[in-house]
């Protein structure tokens, strides 16, 4: 056989073996990153998902103003919200309700207007209002403001820490 079709049928073989560019890894039970999540949360590097603490004051400053949101426990995954959220001096979001935690995820229901029910997501440093809200929720902003996409840091922990969270209309955003 000649050197170069030997070596043109090894090269052949070689990536015959490498399989192609789109090929996905299978998953399987017990995968690699699975292990590291659960090793990073065993040592303290990420919040679980299981247990996070939303008791406490958000907050997020920024040239317009900051931001707030709190939650006091009301029951084992039920809380009492509120949250403002400033475009400006004269133009803001600003409401208090329920909210209901499953894992990462927080059902958050607005009350005295309109009806405004939506999922936040909350990993544990950073409260995530989604970028979609139902119509309803305009009616909790004035003019020139939403809620969408509104993301609040988490800054204190606790219910003492909650009641003292100060709104503009709401004397006091969580009670």
């Amino acid at each position: 056989m000649k050197p170069a079709v030997s070596i043109a049928l090894l090269l052949a073989t070689l990536l015959a073996g490498c399989g192609s560019r789109d090929a996905k890894p299978k998953p399987d039970g017990d995968s690699a990153g699975a292990a590291l999540d659960q090793l990073a949360i065993d040592k303290g590097l990420i919040p679980d998902p299981e247990s996070l603490a939303v008791e406490g004051r958000f907050e997020t400053r920024s040239e317009l103003g900051t931001d707030k949101f709190c939650a006091v426990a009301d029951g084992e995954s039920q809380y009492r919200v509120g949250f403002l959220s400033v475009y400006g001096p004269d133009s803001k979001c600003e409401a208090q309700g329920s909210a209901e935690q499953d894992g990462d995820s927080l059902k958050i229901t607005l009350t005295g207007k309109e009806s405004c029910s939506f999922t936040a997501s909350y990993d544990g440093t950073v409260l995530r209002f989604p970028g979609t809200v139902p119509d309803g929720c305009a009616s909790y902003c004035s003019r020139n403001a939403s809620l969408s996409g509104t993301r609040y840091y988490f800054v204190d922990p606790g219910a003492e820490a909650a009641k003292r969270t100060l709104g503009r209309d709401i004397d006091r955003l969580c009670r």
